[in-house]
């Protein structure tokens, strides 16, 4: 079993064997939110209980990892943004600071419209 990661859940994949193709297929059993991964019962009940310890140990590490990440990212953005700023200066105006500036100000467009969506910003 694998897991993706698509928007704003989790899918569970199994892979079973096709003879016909002599490979691998790709199934997905079901999906979870990603804000609260809990296996409902009726996916729980489909899955052995080999593929439940998995997603288990998947939520255990993988999304732990991912979620304090995401904590971490957003405690030291501030300080980032100033860091990058002196790296902006030193750098001056060249094909990559161009480059990495365009991709800020993306990032920044769709954070700022993160926060305006959830009243955090005004």
């Amino acid at each position: 079993m694998h897991f993706r990661i698509r928007k704003q859940v989790v899918q569970l994949v199994r892979m079973n064997y096709d003879a016909t193709i002599k490979r691998g297929r790709a199934q997905v059993v079901g999906s979870v939110k990603l804000s609260d991964p809990i296996l409902p019962e009726n996916l729980r009940n489909e899955l052995t209980q080999q593929e439940i310890d998995e997603f288990e140990q998947w939520v255990a590490t993988q999304y732990r990892s991912h979620t304090l990440k995401q904590e971490l990212a957003a405690l030291t953005l501030a300080e980032q943004i100033d860091l990058a700023g002196e790296w902006f200066k030193t750098e001056g105006n060249n094909a990559t600071t161009r480059i990495v500036a365009d991709e800020i100000v993306r990032s920044w467009k769709e954070l700022r419209k993160q926060l305006m969506q959830h009243d955090i910003l005004d």
